[in-house]
């Protein structure tokens, strides 16, 4: 789905070491900044600190806007030493990020490519649970209102 947005990467994390993918197509760099969307953090947290540690990049921020059951276990150290930080997101809410979404889709952006499924208005109540339990739904679209 990243890739069909415009991503130039993609790295699925149950079949690669993302640190690896990383610092290869960095060429060793590591990473400005690491977006956290699987709500994995016992698989991706591993590769993330070490793409912290190894990458020459100072000052990564690592933004976590995935839901998660688990704990994420820190080394501070890295975080220290790397001057990295970690930031949570939450898109539907606060900062205005929300309404900036609903204006750059009001401007034409294309947003299709990531709707997963669409659904009639009798179907909301099934689908929101769904969506907290299912991994591969991502974007559900009302498409009628009757």
């Amino acid at each position: 789905m990243a890739l069909a947005i415009g991503a130039t990467h993609a790295i699925d994390p149950t079949r690669e070491s993302v640190a690896e993918a990383v610092l290869e197509i960095t060429h060793g760099m590591g990473a400005a900044i690491i977006l956290e969307a699987t709500g994995l953090p016992a698989t991706v947290w591993p590769d993330v600190e070490r793409v912290i540690w190894e990458g020459r990049s100072v000052n990564t921020r690592v933004v976590i806007v995935a839901r998660a059951d688990a704990k994420i276990q820190l080394t501070g150290e890295v975080l220290q030493v790397r001057r990295a930080a970690v930031i949570g997101s939450q898109g539907h809410s606060g900062h205005g990020i929300f309404a900036n979404v609903i204006n750059c889709m009001a401007a034409g952006m294309d947003i299709s490519r990531i709707i997963t499924k669409k659904i009639g208005l009798d179907q909301v109540r099934e689908n929101l649970v769904m969506l907290q339990k299912d991994r591969d739904e991502v974007k559900i679209t009302l498409t009628n209102f009757d």
